[in-house]
């Protein structure tokens, strides 16, 4: 009996909950994702309308010059994320380099002009802050934390843009 009572203590907590190790790992899309896609996708956006506002508008070249790197550093930090909960994950795989500065096709090709230029910034500012807003309240911890940040960090560039 007293045999049977160590292994079922050493044992216990895995034969009773029916928990492996290897059933632990998260499955399915992971949340963090979308954000990081969007993240990359503003990142190249505001790149493009500081490189075609450099001229003509220096403020706005500047502010944008300014959410693109903050959009990058974002993109790097949820990747990274995404790297540490499945490090085997393809999509998770940090970038070796910056993606290339394309802007999404609706965006700067479709409007060229300064006023578009910030009315696309300013969306694409406001869109991310409510995704990363929406999911603070579903996630734990450091994941929470994090897309607080971005969302704090996209409400800035938003007054920026105003």
């Amino acid at each position: 009996m007293l045999a049977a009572g160590t292994v079922l203590l050493l044992a216990g907590p895995a034969a009773l909950t029916g928990c492996a190790p290897s059933s632990l790992a998260p499955t399915g899309p992971d949340p963090l994702e979308p954000p990081a896609r969007r993240a990359e996708a503003d990142a190249a956006l505001a790149h493009e309308v500081s490189q075609m506002a450099a001229q003509v508008h220096p403020a706005l070249a500047a502010t944008a010059r300014a959410f693109s790197e903050d959009r990058m550093t974002h993109a790097t930090a949820l990747r990274a994320e995404l790297h540490r909960a499945r490090p085997g994950s393809a999509t998770a795989r940090p970038p070796a380099v910056p993606p290339p500065a394309v802007p999404p096709a609706s965006a700067v090709a479709a409007a060229p002009d300064v006023p578009a230029a910030r009315t696309a910034l300013t969306q694409a500012a406001r869109a991310a802050q409510a995704e990363a807003a929406a999911l603070v309240v579903t996630l734990p911890g450091y994941r929470a934390a994090l897309l607080a940040s971005v969302a704090a960090c996209c409400s800035c560039h938003l007054a920026l843009l105003s």
